[in-house]
């Protein structure tokens, strides 16, 4: 994972700074060595993409956690070669799911994230609505038993 970015720092938004993704990468890898796999796509030498993949503890399932792209040079697809790579080293390391993430709500082809929908599902896969998710920072001995159980729990799905 790069230390800093460019002086003039990629062309997009990760939507977090950039500590916060060293800190989960260094954390998750240490736990188990690739974990957390970090993918960037250049074309001409130009950083237009980065994504990042996260693997269940036993490697079964990964997510695709975050993603971000330029606004130009659309037409090279840099997301689209990320993704293929993506999930084809999913698969190769024995996943059984590959799991794109949030999906905006309605299918107006008007509406907010409607093209992030088509891309999505376009990919072959299918939308599947869960709970959906939250963050509560805990610490201590709270934190350990949570961490322990979600651990049980994705290795048992």
């Amino acid at each position: 994972m790069p230390a800093a970015p460019a002086p003039d720092g990629p062309a997009f938004d990760l939507g977090r700074p950039l500590g916060y993704y060293q800190r989960q990468y260094a954390a998750l890898n240490a736990e188990r060595p690739g974990r957390m796999r970090l993918y960037t796509a250049r074309y001409e030498g130009e950083l237009l993409a980065a994504h990042t993949l996260l693997a269940a503890p036993d490697g079964g399932r990964v997510w695709y956690q975050t993603g971000a792209s330029a606004d130009h040079r659309r037409e090279v697809r840099p997301s689209n070669a990320l993704q293929w790579r993506m999930m084809c080293d999913a698969l190769a390391a024995g996943a059984g799911v590959y799991d794109m993430r949030g999906v905006p709500d309605g299918l107006d082809p008007d509406g907010h994230g409607y093209g992030l929908l088509r891309w999505k599902t376009g990919t072959g896969g299918e939308a599947v609505e869960t709970v959906g998710e939250w963050e509560l920072p805990l610490q201590g001995t709270v934190n350990k038993t949570l961490h322990r159980a979600m651990h049980a729990y994705l290795t048992r799905r």
